[in-house]
């Protein structure tokens, strides 16, 4: 293209593989951790070390909503949370858990309350208190994602059995089921709180219009569907649904009676698709290989530039909440940044 819609920002090297990679909402930084147990800042062209290597890998990461808080958490079963305070992060509490692995968490978006899987359970912490107030009982096996509603008041739980909904409000209520067959390996809202989608074990999507079941079932994939993803905005009468499965991309939109979903698949990647995020507000969506590529598809269904930077394959992936920047994290520990170039035609 002659055009392009991104361009090179910022390139630099970490010790090891880039586990996950997260953007605050109020301000242009972008956290990294990796295998090894770093933990990264990247503010104005700079990097700032907030955790040295170890021995340790870290496997999640989160701002809160307002950007005050960062967590992370991983194989060493702590969770570190960094305060802002007066323009620099501070360590303000690390939450132990005894020998759990946690690699799932997620900032409720309303207000500063932090839910983290730990084994069998999801434990809620609240920044006012600083304490652990709530502990949910998963039961059934680990937690392998959790995803709040956009209104704060509904927190999902993926798993064996299918994914589990909690009300805020009653915590202590028997959760919702939406039942899969197998396992859910990914769960996701969609932005307007209308649908919960579910990527699961067993080659299968399951998609709930919230208070207005049953689910729908998708077959019908090469493998498991590892990651599922909703476009901020609708085209025609819903949001996009992409799902990530091998080394394709299967794009899943409401029919105009909305009784059925329609999907197409986009299949460009040598390698494993490791990553899917659409930009905010728009329909461009950016796919993350571990054949070492980045394709942005416009509107989900052609590409329109091709990033490259990790010749051993990107791990990561994460736009700003603006849309200006799209970050990526490499398996040797490339840390990557393009922003949206005024030369480019459009986007999404």
């Amino acid at each position: 293209m002659s055009n392009k819609l991104f361009q090179l920002k910022y390139q630099g090297m970490l010790n090891n593989y880039v586990k996950a990679i997260a953007w605050s909402s109020c301000q242009e930084t972008l956290a990294a951790v990796t295998a090894v147990g770093e933990v990264v800042l990247w503010q104005s062209g700079e990097l700032i070390l907030l955790q040295k290597p170890g021995e340790y890998s870290l496997d999640c990461l989160g701002f809160s909503a307002d950007g005050q808080y960062l967590a992370v958490a991983g194989q060493n079963s702590q969770v570190k949370i960094w305060q802002l305070q007066e323009s620099s992060f501070n360590l303000v509490t690390t939450i132990d858990n005894g020998k759990a692995w946690i690699d799932c968490m997620a900032w409720n978006p309303t207000q500063n309350i932090l839910a983290f899987g730990v084994d069998h359970t999801i434990k809620i912490w609240d920044a006012n208190s600083q304490e652990i107030t709530v502990t949910l009982n998963f039961e059934a096996s680990s937690v392998f994602s959790l995803a709040w509603h956009n209104q704060g008041e509904l927190l999902a739980a993926s798993g064996h059995g299918g994914v589990k909904v909690w009300q805020q409000k009653n915590w202590q209520q028997a959760p919702y089921l939406l039942q899969v067959p197998g396992a859910s390996l990914d769960c996701t809202w969609s932005a307007d709180g209308n649908y919960l989608a579910s990527g699961n074990l067993d080659k299968t999507i399951s998609l709930l219009h919230w208070d207005n079941p049953p689910p729908w079932l998708m077959q019908g994939f090469p493998g498991k569907v590892s990651q599922v993803r909703w476009s901020d905005i609708k085209k025609k009468s819903s949001p996009l649904l992409a799902s990530a499965c091998q080394d394709g991309i299967i794009i899943w939109q409401l029919d105009s009676l909305g009784k059925s979903w329609q999907s197409y698949v986009l299949q460009k990647h040598q390698g494993f698709v490791k990553a899917i995020a659409f930009q905010p507000n728009s329909l461009l969506l950016a796919s993350a290989g571990d054949d070492g590529y980045i394709h942005l598809w416009h509107s989900a269904k052609k590409v329109v530039q091709t990033l490259k930077g990790a010749n051993q394959g990107f791990a990561s992936l994460a736009w700003h909440p603006t849309g200006k920047y799209l970050a990526a994290g490499g398996q040797q520990g490339e840390l990557i940044i393009w922003s949206k170039s005024f030369s480019g035609k459009g986007f999404g």
